[in-house]
């Protein structure tokens, strides 16, 4: 009888533990996405929305790297980079979210918008990645300020290169 007893402790105990843990991974999804919703826009910042496609851009007037957003929250979106390739290494983006400033899809932003440089240049060079924004939900837009930066082969210092201001929305899981 305390062997039987034993068994339905352990087995209950066992059945516990996955339900007690998707729960506890629920209730902290949702106190974390609760973040970006309803988040107050500063009045006196002006934002854009990415647009959907990359209008025509003149590489050759380029003076300074830059950084463009297209896409949004339901599809992804498209990071599009100019950098004139001086030095060997990586380029890719960083996002912080304005309000909270909260590092945005770290490290799969980094990882989907890496780019090699490995063949130096005087002439700006367009890089392209392309990632989702995990936190918010869709049409649930918020300040975000998208960075471009570059990673020595050499060094291995990072520094920031460009950055643009966007309203975002995320992605619903």
């Amino acid at each position: 009888m305390k062997v039987l007893k034993i068994i339905f402790i352990v087995i209950g105990v066992l059945i516990l533990i996955p339900i007690i843990a998707f729960s506890g991974i629920l209730i902290y999804d949702s106190y974390y996405e609760s973040k970006f919703m309803n988040i107050e826009i500063p009045e006196n910042m002006r934002f854009e929305k990415p647009k959907e496609q990359l209008g025509y851009s003149n590489i050759n007037s380029l003076t300074q790297d830059r950084i463009e957003v297209t896409g949004n929250g339901y599809f992804g979106y498209n990071f599009h980079m100019w950098h004139k390739p001086i030095e060997k290494g990586e380029i890719y983006v960083k996002a912080i979210e304005l309000t909270q400033n909260i590092e945005l899809s770290k490290p799969e932003l980094e990882n989907r918008t890496k780019n090699k440089i490995s063949d130096l240049s005087n002439d700006y060079k367009l890089y392209e990645g392309e990632s989702l924004i995990y936190e918010g939900t869709f049409e649930q837009f918020y300040p975000v300020r998208f960075e471009m930066w570059f990673k020595s082969k050499e060094t291995g210092i990072e520094k920031k290169l460009a950055e643009k201001k966007y309203l975002i929305d995320g992605w619903d899981r």
